[in-house]
């Protein structure tokens, strides 16, 4: 009888210790067997111009010139955006008012051949209330004009636009590679006096957060 219950009190102290030692292991996580990879973690960010070597001048812009709108645009070094390795910018300078139009034409192909989830640029804002947008030409050929707000704010600022559900961009066929084009940039002032007055911005890296597109790796011939 007591080699009985010397026994059964062995299993129980076994039994007790086993359960308090599978309490305080680590649970496994699943990056302990594979990679999990979602949302964000998918895309990164590139850039697509940094006006490094681009060679802008006058000859890329179009504006207004109803009565006596000015505008010009160069390629500056002094104080350029807080980015690492970023020397010079693109200076942007137009006279004019609320209902006239400044248009930046890049005078080299501006390419997205990723699946873009958003664009961004870096702009020194001079407390003028005016607006930059850009075009974007989708996958399909359709030009769609997205904001990136109003510059009524003093130095730089990173500022973004994110691409709609309604921008075509993926491929349609596995032998079809299909992509995006950034057309243009338009600044329209915002003064809305009688009076015309001369409006400055500045522009550096250009970026865009893509991802891989989707591919059809499954064979159906079979």
């Amino acid at each position: 009888m007591k080699r009985i219950v010397a026994i059964l009190a062995f299993v129980m102290i076994f039994g007790i210790a086993a359960y308090a030692q599978g309490k305080t292991e680590t649970p496994r996580t699943p990056a302990d067997s594979e990679t999990v990879v979602t949302g964000d973690q998918l895309y990164t960010e590139i850039t697509i111009e940094d006006f490094e070597t681009t060679p802008y001048a006058d000859k890329d812009i179009t504006f207004t010139k109803s009565h006596d709108q000015q505008a010009g645009i160069a390629i500056r070094d002094q104080f350029p955006a807080p980015i690492k390795e970023s020397k010079k910018y693109l200076g942007a300078k137009f006279f004019g008012k609320v209902g006239d139009a400044l248009t930046i034409t890049p005078p080299k192909p501006i390419i997205i051949d990723k699946y873009c989830k958003s664009i961004s640029i870096w702009v020194y804002g001079k407390n003028f209330s005016g607006e930059l947008s850009m075009f974007l030409k989708d996958a399909d050929g359709r030009t769609h004009r997205l904001s990136f707000g109003k510059l009524n704010y003093l130095g730089w600022r990173k500022l973004t636009t994110t691409l709609s559900d309604d921008i075509s961009q993926e491929d349609k066929h596995l032998t079809q590679q299909r992509q995006m084009e950034i057309m243009k940039f338009l600044y329209k002032p915002g003064n809305s006096g009688r009076l015309r007055m001369w409006n400055y911005f500045y522009l550096d890296d250009i970026t865009a957060r893509v991802r891989e597109k989707y591919t059809d790796r499954q064979s159906d011939d079979w």
